[in-house]
C-alpha cells in the first residue's frame, strides 16, 4: 500500500489526516496556513492507520496530529480511539503490539476535528494549526517500527455472498471454486465442532451443450471412479440401502409426499415447454426439520428453451472439496437423462445446455485445507490459463479513422450492438461491461484490446485484434 501523503514543511510539528477528503482540497482551503503543516495525508481505511503510525514514528518533528475530513469508513474513529483511549477497535488489524507504540502515543497530541469538518468550520482548523505550530524542535526520538505486512489472510474479514463462475469444464470449475473459497472464505465453526472456510451463494454454471459428458481424468487422480458411479446410482434410484437415513434418489423418485417427482418433472416439461413449474424437492418437514443429517440438495428446477434443456440445483450446504465434484457430476448425468427422455417424447433432439449449481454455503472443512492447497498447487496455473468462451458472445474490434469500433456478436455471429468512440475510457463506459459480460477475464481482455486499438490510432500504426 502506497502512502498518500504530501510533505509541505519538514520543519513543522503539525500533521493533518484528511481521512476520505482529498489532501489537495485541504491544502488549497488552508491558503497560507498550509506552510505551517509538515505532512498532509489521506486515511481511507482502518488498515491505513498502520502506515500513518509508521510515518509518525520516523518523523519525530511531529507532535500534533489533526484529524479533519470526511470519516466515511470509520478510519477516523479508529484513529481517535487508539490515541485517546489506547483501544484497537474491532476490524482494525494493528501490525504492532500497543507496547511498541507507547512513546509515540504519549508524545503526539491528537485533535479530533471531524465535527468541525462536517460543519464546514475551517476557522477552527486554522486556529489549531496556529496555536500548535512550533517548528524546529524534536520532542522524541525516531521509533524504528518495521512496516512488514503479512501476506495472505486466514479468514476474510467478514462473510461474503455472491459469486458467479462460468465454465465448460467441470474440473476447471471445481478448481476455480476451491480457489474462491480458500481465498475469500470466512472462517467459522460448524455444527460438527470443526472449523470451515465458507463463501455464501456461489453460483457455478457448466456449459455442457452436449448429449454425452465424460468425467475428466483429472478427477480420477483424486477420487475413485466408484464414488462417482455410486453417487449417480443413488441419485437416480428410488431405493434406499439398509441403514441409510435417506438418499437423494429416494427423495426425488419416492418422496413421502411428492412420490415420483422426476416423472412429474418430465411430464411438465413435455406438456408445456414454457413452464416454470418443473420442480423437485428433497426436503420433508416431518423428518428433516429436527434431523442431525438433513439433505444438502434441496431443490432441482428444469427449463426447456429451444433445443436445450437447462438444469438448476440448489444446495443449502456444499462441501466443495469432497462432495461438490460428485454432486455436480450427478446433476449433469440427471440432466442428460431428462434431455434423452424429452427428445423421445417431443420427437426432436434435445441436448443439455447449462447445468447450474447454487451453493448457498460453499465451504471447505479444516481437515481438507491441506488437500485443497495440494490440488491448487498442482492444477491452478493450468486451469486459469485455459480459454473459456463467454456465453454472452464475442467482440470484434477495429479502427475506423480516429474511432475505435466494437461489435458485439452472439455465438451464431448475429450482430447484437455496435459501440464507437475516439476515447477508450468513454467507450468502455458506454459498454457497461458489468451487465454485458459474465467473465472477469473477458472484461480484462476487452479493455486491453481497446487500449491497443487506441494506441494504434495515436501512433499511426495498423491495429489487428489479438496480434500481441
Amino acid at each position: 500500500m502506497k502512502k498518500d501523503i504530501k510533505v509541505i514543511n519538514p520543519e513543522s510539528n503539525v500533521a493533518i489526516a484528511t481521512l476520505w477528503t482529498r489532501k489537495e482540497v485541504i491544502v488549497e482551503r488552508l491558503g497560507s496556513y498550509a506552510s505551517k503543516v509538515n505532512i498532509v495525508g489521506t486515511l481511507y481505511s482502518m488498515y491505513g492507520i498502520n502506515f500513518l503510525l509508521h510515518t509518525l514514528a520516523h518523523t519525530p518533528e511531529i507532535d500534533t496530529l489533526i484529524v479533519f475530513g470526511a470519516d466515511l469508513s470509520k478510519s477516523g474513529e479508529a484513529l481517535v480511539k487508539l490515541f485517546k483511549e489506547r483501544k484497537v477497535v474491532e476490524g482494525f488489524r494493528l501490525l504492532w503490539d500497543l507496547s511498541e507504540l507507547e512513546e509515540l502515543l504519549d508524545n503526539v497530541k491528537l485533535f479530533d476535528l471531524r465535527d468541525s469538518f462536517r460543519r464546514g468550520d475551517w476557522e477552527t482548523l486554522r486556529q489549531i494549526i496556529e496555536k500548535s505550530y512550533s517548528p524546529g524542535r524534536s520532542v522524541r526520538k525516531v521509533i524504528d517500527l518495521k512496516l512488514v505486512e503479512p501476506v495472505g489472510v486466514s479468514s476474510w474479514s467478514h462473510q461474503l455472498s455472491g459469486h458467479l463462475l462460468f465454465e465448460n469444464s467441470l474440473f476447471r470449475a471445481w478448481v476455480k471454486l476451491l480457489k474462491t473459497v480458500m481465498t475469500y472464505g470466512y472462517v467459522k465453526r460448524t455444527e460438527y465442532g470443526e472449523r470451515q472456510k465458507q463463501f455464501l451463494n456461489a453460483v457455478t454454471i457448466i456449459g455442457v451443450f452436449s448429449k454425452n459428458y465424460s468425467l475428466e481424468k483429472e478427477f480420477l487422480s483424486i477420487f475413485p471412479r466408484k464414488d462417482f458411479e455410486y453417487h449417480v446410482r443413488s441419485l437416480l434410484s428410488p431405493e434406499r440401502e439398509q441403514g441409510v437415513s435417506y438418499t437423494y434418489g429416494e427423495r426425488l423418485l419416492n418422496h413421502p409426499l411428492g412420490k415420483n417427482q422426476l416423472e412429474f418433472f418430465v411430464d411438465k416439461l413435455s406438456e408445456r415447454e414454457d413452464t416454470r413449474r418443473a420442480l423437485m424437492v428433497t426436503w420433508h418437514h416431518e423428518s428433516d426439520i429436527s434431523s442431525d443429517n438433513p439433505p444438502c440438495l434441496i431443490l432441482v428446477q428444469g427449463d426447456l428453451s429451444g433445443k436445450f434443456y437447462n438444469h438448476t440445483a440448489y444446495f443449502r450446504s456444499h462441501d466443495v472439496f469432497s462432495a461438490w465434484p460428485l454432486n455436480a457430476y450427478g446433476q449433469i448425468v440427471m440432466a442428460s437423462r431428462v434431455a434423452e427422455t424429452l427428445s423421445r417424447r417431443l420427437g426432436r433432439e434435445i441436448s443439455v445446455g447449462y447445468v447450474t449449481l447454487i451453493s448457498s454455503s460453499a465451504h471447505v472443512y479444516e481437515h481438507d485445507w491441506r488437500s485443497v492447497e495440494d490440488v491448487l498447487e498442482k492444477y491452478e496455473d493450468r486451469v486459469f490459463r485455459a480459454f473459456v468462451s463467454d456465453p454472452r458472445g464475442n467482440f470484434i474490434i477495429r479502427v475506423e479513422g480516429k474511432y475505435i469500433v466494437v461489435e458485439h456478436r452472439d455465438w451464431e455471429g448475429t450482430l447484437v450492438s455496435v459501440y464507437k468512440d475516439s476515447d477508450p475510457y468513454k467507450l468502455i463506459k458506454k459498454m457497461k461491461l458489468q451487465s454485458l459480460l459474465s467473465m472477469p477475464d473477458h472484461a480484462a481482455y476487452l479493455a486491453r484490446e481497446i487500449m491497443r486499438a487506441y494506441y494504434s490510432i495515436i501512433s499511426g500504426t495498423e491495429y489487428e485484434q489479438d496480434r500481441v
